[in-house]
């Protein structure tokens, strides 16, 4: 390269065979002549070095501007799926919600009815209330639940980390209480697994994003 000339040349005037010869002295015994055309070379070279410093600083520049640049839009999409995902988790939640309420109302309703049509409330307890409210709450535990066919069923299995596994592919761990139902089966055969979670809006969220995932 350019310095590696430069630095052989000055050697060669100076009588010298490595860096560590080169002196004060021997560098004072060189002539004006000598001197001059040495010292335009090493001019050009430094100026060579500072232009070429300039532009990677301007190239550094860009990239760094661009970074940010990919780094602000990473985050407005975070924003944008979290908010996505909390206006979905609110609708599932609203939708069961509203499910809930309406079985409330059509099991108190038709306790209602019979009061009317008998013209007498005291054949009614307050058992008859209880009832439909636990109707209600049957219903809600129920759709807790999910069945998950076709999971081979192997000796010694983990089965809560097979389910997770599945679920992994949905981008969800949600919390689960998983067993097998029914008979022991085989390979061929395998018993399908319920799997309860801590609410309904998540059962009804899982299969909302199988759903799409199967359709994708």
């Amino acid at each position: 390269d350019l310095a590696s000339v430069w630095m052989g040349k000055a050697m060669r005037e100076m009588n010298c065979d490595a860096p560590t010869n080169v002196t004060s002295a021997k560098c004072r015994s060189l002539s004006q002549e000598t001197i001059a055309p040495m010292f335009l070379s090493a001019f050009a070279f430094v100026q060579l070095q500072h232009k070429s410093l300039r532009l990677l600083r301007t190239e550094l520049s860009t990239v760094k501007s661009d970074l940010v640049k990919s780094q602000k839009a990473i985050i407005a999409q975070q924003n944008d799926l979290i908010m996505h995902k909390d206006k979905l988790l609110a609708s599932v939640q609203s939708a069961v919600t509203e499910s809930v309420s309406e079985t409330v109302k059509a099991e108190i309703k038709t306790y209602s009815d019979a009061v009317r049509s008998s013209g007498s409330v005291a054949q009614f307890s307050t058992e008859k209330l209880k009832s439909a409210v636990k109707s209600a709450v049957q219903e809600e535990d129920r759709n807790k639940n999910l069945m998950v066919f076709g999971m081979l069923e192997e000796g010694s299995e983990d089965l809560s980390d097979k389910v997770q596994e599945v679920f992994g592919e949905l981008g969800m761990k949600p919390a689960t209480d998983v067993c097998r139902v029914g008979k022991t089966g085989s390979k061929e055969r395998p018993r399908p697994v319920k799997v309860t979670f801590s609410c309904a809006s998540t059962a009804r969220h899982v299969l909302l994003q199988a759903r799409k995932l199967r359709h994708s």
